[in-house]
């Protein structure tokens, strides 16, 4: 399952946001350090179901589908607030950071309405909420270089001496991080280092950490607590930085309360309301409705969904019945699985299982129903019947 780090500054909104994402109770407070360990729980991310294409109800084991929307599970990690120093340990820092070691993104969560200081107590006079973006990459990089330069003088004069690549000694290094050969090798060709690790200043482990998070474990700037800030506002912050997205962890959680109560239909943005909903709660949520219809605020699932196509990920069906698209108890696309674009069939069978993996012998596309071999490139929303000899 994909994994998603979500850090920030105290009293960002993060335990809103996973409450309201997660549909798990925690701690939500207006003062800093609400949450003192990590949280974890499932979120998902969306896309459309291929089941209308076999006029078949699907069944999924995880997750669930709406209205031939498939939503694929993935674990989001709630780290505790990080205040500056976060990296050499104040506030437990290093502790709360240890938690996304192997997240897979990072998603960076910060007050948009600047009303809170940078240790996360509210703040009258506030400060450029653009700031804590800074900030939090900041404690992210020093945090990575102090894991990987520990000890580096004695790590780099033994791995001089060995025949391996630079790529695989770096590895026992970027390894901490969750990294794997392929990701180092990638950096590799993207960036320029010494050859020998000797050689290599701090500026080359800086310039190392920075290329973990732009190649392999990208971070993603979300402004939270728009419900805040005014429409002018608003336009204001998006005119200095396009590039982020903008939600309201308070929204979120009023709607999938009213939702999970029976209030409205669904926690879409077009929901209904219900008969058990009252003239007051009808107000309130019409009021929140219009907000995402001006197109002022994004809904938490949709900026996750183009966070993840956005890293080129793709959704695959695997099934035992390429006919039928079911598994061996009848269940029609049971399974959906995040794959990177570019990955093949070989890539899909490791991923169901090892075995399955080692013992490929081809595959079956459910659509044309033609036979493909371990090389073939998923396209996204591709049904495949993966032949193994895996007992």
């Amino acid at each position: 399952m994909l994994k998603i780090g979500l850090i920030g500054k105290p009293n960002a909104g993060k335990s809103t946001l996973f409450s309201a994402i997660t549909s798990i109770d925690v701690d939500i407070a207006n003062y800093p350090f609400t949450t003192i360990k990590p949280n974890v729980g499932i979120s998902f991310v969306k896309d459309k179901c291929p089941e209308n294409e076999i006029n078949a109800k699907c069944n999924p084991r995880e997750g669930k589908c709406l209205d031939g929307i498939r939503y694929i599970p993935v674990e989001i990690i709630d780290v505790p607030g990080l205040i500056e120093g976060a990296s050499e340990g104040k506030g437990m820092g290093n502790e709360f950071l240890d938690n996304i070691r192997d997240a897979d993104l990072i998603i960076n969560l910060f007050d948009a309405s600047g009303m809170t200081d940078m240790e996360g107590n509210p703040s009258e006079s506030g400060h450029d909420p653009l700031d804590d973006i800074k900030f939090v990459n900041n404690e992210i990089i020093s945090w990575m270089n102090g894991k990987i330069s520990k000890d580096w003088q004695k790590f780099a004069r033994k791995e001089d001496n060995s025949p391996e690549r630079l790529d695989v000694k770096i590895l026992q290094k970027a390894a901490t991080f969750g990294l794997s050969e392929k990701d180092v090798s990638f950096i590799m060709t993207k960036e320029s280092f010494p050859d020998k690790l000797i050689h290599w200043t701090d500026n080359d482990i800086n310039r190392f950490s920075e290329a973990i998070l732009k190649y392999v474990k990208p971070v993603f700037s979300i402004g939270n607590k728009l419900d805040l800030l005014t429409d002018d506002s608003i336009k204001a912050l998006k005119e200095r930085e396009n590039k982020m997205y903008l939600i309201s962890a308070e929204y979120e959680l009023l709607i999938e309360k009213a939702y999970n109560n029976g209030y409205i239909s669904s926690d879409a943005i077009d929901f209904t309301f219900t008969d058990k909903s009252g003239e007051a709660q009808k107000t309130v949520l019409n009021r929140i409705k219009e907000k995402y219809r001006n197109g002022e605020i994004m809904r938490f699932y949709d900026v996750l969904t183009s966070i993840i196509k956005s890293l080129g990920y793709i959704v695959v069906y695997p099934v035992l019945d390429e006919t039928k698209w079911e598994d061996k108890n009848g269940n029609v696309l049971p399974d959906a699985y995040l794959m990177k674009d570019g990955d093949t069939a070989l890539d899909m069978a490791y991923k169901i299982h090892t075995d399955i993996g080692k013992n490929f012998i081809r595959a079956v596309n459910g659509r044309t129903k033609r036979v493909i071999g371990k090389d073939y490139k998923l396209l996204n929303n591709d049904v495949i019947k993966i032949i193994s000899n895996s007992r």
